[in-house]
């Protein structure tokens, strides 16, 4: 869970804008709206550049040609080449003049008659000084008096010292505008842990990280998003470690009190039937092909009838949906079913429950797309 929310398998779309955040993006897009059309955005490792830059750039290519480049040990040659592929302008050549010529016409007509391609360098920085020079004397070309290239440079801070260097004139007399990102405020910061949490399908974040657990992640990270990702996912893996690993709920199908089969519930959805298609395959008169379905939730289990001639029965009791506890019997025929290690009911799952029924035809209307899919590819292989 705790790679799912903060670390490696973060979901990559996954956004939390703040203040400071909501402030860059505006302050880019204005800034490349201007007539010098530049613009540094500078803030330390894990202040969420990378992120800003590249809903900018998302929003820049509604109407430009856009490049986003990797500064770090960056050379004229990968500037080049990089930059003319990502605006769409196919080269066989490698050498460095060619491209640049190749480069300098690209633009130039992309300026003259639609609009200013944009260029983002990210952690420029960290870029070689060839290439520097080379970012200088691209900042320098012009059609009719108007920038042929809107720029977007991203760095640590004291980025502006960049432009004081030997080579970096051209830059420097474009008088880019300038924003210091800032850390995520206290509140800001829960809201930040929360939606992570909630977007990984965890615990409320008050239950992960009590009040002075956070005190401490805050202190630690001092607000800024990838320290406190990194504190985050630390904490969360020293809590793994201290607990014990909780058993995986199963179902153990037993006819005439002999086991014949067990089931590990790691899917979030199981179909229940007689047909060689459902995932769970009961061999009963009494069994519809397509009979119950058991819906798995990190903090539930339910069973909801599939319109089933002969219904269901938990614990001797016939309905149509059921929330799943350890040692319930579910009752199809001849066959028990009986739920192991299912996790305990929390209050939220308590509210989703009552919406249930759309979730599950909508599951069902899944499963009869999936199984038909794999049905006619089994087919074509005969």
């Amino acid at each position: 869970m705790g790679k799912k929310a903060f670390g490696e398998h973060t979901d990559s779309e996954l956004i939390v804008a703040y203040q400071s955040h909501q402030d860059a993006s505006r302050f880019l897009s204005s800034a490349l709206n201007q007539p010098n059309g530049i613009a540094l955005l500078q803030g330390p490792s894990g202040s969420g550049k990378t992120t800003i830059i590249k809903q900018q750039l998302a929003w820049s290519l509604r109407d430009s040609s856009v490049a986003l480049i990797e500064g770090i040990r960056l050379t004229p040659n990968r500037l080049l080449a990089n930059t003319l592929s990502q605006y769409g302008v196919r080269t066989v050549s490698e050498d460095d003049d060619q491209l640049l010529r190749e480069l300098n016409n690209f633009v130039t007509q992309e300026t003259r008659f639609a609009a200013p391609p944009v260029l983002i360098v990210d952690n420029v920085d960290h870029a070689t000084s060839s290439a520097l020079r080379l970012l200088n004397w691209l900042a320098a070309l012009d059609v009719r008096g108007k920038y042929a290239l809107r720029i977007i440079l991203t760095g640590k801070e004291g980025l502006t010292s960049l432009l004081r260097q030997d080579g970096m004139r051209s830059l420097a007399q474009r008088h880019p505008a300038i924003y210091s990102l800032n850390p995520l405020t206290e509140r800001e910061a829960m809201t930040y842990l929360r939606t992570r949490l909630l977007a990984a399908g965890g615990d409320r974040v008050e239950k992960v990280f009590p009040m002075e657990v956070f005190d401490r992640l805050y202190e630690w990270s001092r607000g800024w998003p990838g320290a406190l990702n990194e504190r985050a996912l630390e904490v969360m893996e020293g809590m793994t470690d201290r607990q014990p690993a909780k058993p995986k709920p199963r179902v153990i199908v037993t006819c005439d009190g002999e086991t014949v089969a067990e089931y590990e519930l790691t899917k979030r959805q199981y179909v229940i039937g007689r047909t060689e298609l459902a995932d769970i395959i009961i061999e009963d008169s009494y069994v519809s092909k397509m009979h119950a379905m058991l819906q798995v939730y990190g903090n539930a289990i339910m069973l909801v009838d599939l319109n089933s001639t002969n219904g269901v029965t938990v614990n001797s009791r016939l309905g149509e949906k059921f929330v799943l506890r350890s040692n319930d019997i579910i009752t199809l025929g001849k066959h028990r079913l009986k739920i192991e290690n299912a996790p305990a009911i929390s209050p939220e799952m308590d509210e989703r429950i009552k919406a249930t029924d759309t979730i599950t035809m909508a599951s069902l209307d899944d499963f009869r797309r999936s199984r038909a899919r794999r049905t006619i590819a089994a087919l074509k292989h005969k």
